[in-house]
């Protein structure tokens, strides 16, 4: 473990989500990125960043706990397996624990912070049906 304090400025994040939707902070990271990030095992944190419209295929982890905290704008989710839709607007906080099918959908300007842990690429794609691909277009 590294025994000094490591940083990365609000201007060198601020300019790497100019090109990219999602940055991360911390982790152990097997794809090159435009931000130097601080390297750890146990868990990845990042921000993402929304400029325009964007909605995530249906998808689940197998391992991973999703923490995330709304900086600002809206957020949607749908359990493709229920139904069920949840919102979340800047100052919420949620978890998406593995296994649970899901679709995403987030309104121009939504940033959102978060920790996954363990760390990793365990994201399975899941198939899209008639009504989520109508819900991952909007409203």
């Amino acid at each position: 473990m590294n025994k000094q304090i490591c940083i990365i400025k609000n201007e060198q994040i601020k300019h790497s989500l100019e090109n990219n939707a999602r940055q991360y902070l911390v982790g152990k990271l097997s794809l090159p990125q435009t931000l130097n990030h601080i390297e750890d095992d146990k868990l990845e944190i990042g921000i993402t960043s929304y400029t325009d419209f964007h909605s995530e295929s249906p998808h689940y982890h197998t391992q991973a706990y999703e923490y995330q905290y709304i900086v600002k704008g809206t957020t949607e989710y749908m359990d493709v397996e229920t139904g069920q839709e949840y919102t979340f607007h800047q100052g919420d906080f949620y978890v998406t624990p593995p296994g649970i099918k899901y679709a995403q959908r987030s309104q121009p300007g939504t940033e959102i912070f978060f920790i996954k842990t363990p760390p990793g690429n365990d994201k399975k794609i899941i198939e899209n049906t008639d009504k989520v691909k109508e819900w991952l277009k909007g409203k």
